[in-house]
């Protein structure tokens, strides 16, 4: 990517923990990102979309992007704010949607999710993608890891998504795919190494989706010489 060198190019990312800061400035890093990384942290927007749904926060997560979004592209890492950052404009990247679009090439399907305010955006987001009349997902609720992220026990966070996932594989006999479907989730999948199938996660197919749409937003097609 060495065109966006020296360059204004930037990428905002919207995120509800402030640890995925580092991640995600790591990701871009690795992808070799040569343009800047704009981060805003706003846990509060998860907790009243939480409690009141994504459309009690439609006001503000629209004055935000507009106050701060001076970049090329947007990534919004919260899954819970996913379908609502797509609804204000098209070219915005939830962070769900690729890995989505991934996994809905395969015939049976592992959700993974951690929290029940995810759950209708991420079975929404997979049936949009699945094209198949076949492809079926099932939702794996991890019910008791999320206290553990909100602990910043990140050991035992993975360590309670692995143990969920390993569970339901022993009935979901017949998935071909799971998928950590929460950014926060991606740390799990070192702990799942021995499964027999792909296991797939967020950040980084979001992170390189992010990079695609700034190029695109900022190098135009060279006019044809007359």
């Amino acid at each position: 990517m060495g065109e966006l060198k020296g360059t204004s190019v930037e990428i905002t990312c919207l995120h509800t923990a402030a640890r995925h800061v580092p991640r995600f400035s790591a990701l871009f890093e690795a992808e070799g990102w040569e343009g800047r990384v704009a981060h805003i942290v706003r846990p509060d927007l998860l907790a009243r979309a939480q409690a009141g749904g994504p459309e009690a926060v439609r006001g503000e997560v629209s004055q935000i992007i507009g106050s701060h979004m001076a970049g090329d592209a947007l990534l919004c890492s919260c899954s819970t704010l996913g379908p609502l950052i797509e609804s204000l404009a098209a070219e915005y990247v939830r962070v769900d949607r690729p890995v989505m679009e991934a996994a809905a090439r395969y015939k049976r399907v592992m959700l993974v999710i951690c929290l029940e305010s995810t759950r209708a955006a991420t079975v929404n987001l997979f049936e949009a993608c699945a094209k198949a009349p076949d492809v079926r997902a099932h939702v794996i609720m991890c019910q008791a890891a999320w206290s553990l992220f909100e602990e910043a026990d990140m050991a035992g966070f993975y360590a309670a998504i692995a143990q969920d996932v390993v569970a339901g594989m022993d009935v979901l006999t017949d998935t071909d795919c799971v998928v950590l479907a929460q950014a926060s989730m991606d740390g799990a999948a070192a702990l799942l190494s021995e499964l027999r199938v792909p296991v797939m996660t967020t950040p980084v197919l979001a992170v390189r989706r992010a990079i695609d749409v700034a190029r695109h937003q900022h190098i135009q097609p060279a006019a044809p010489s007359s």
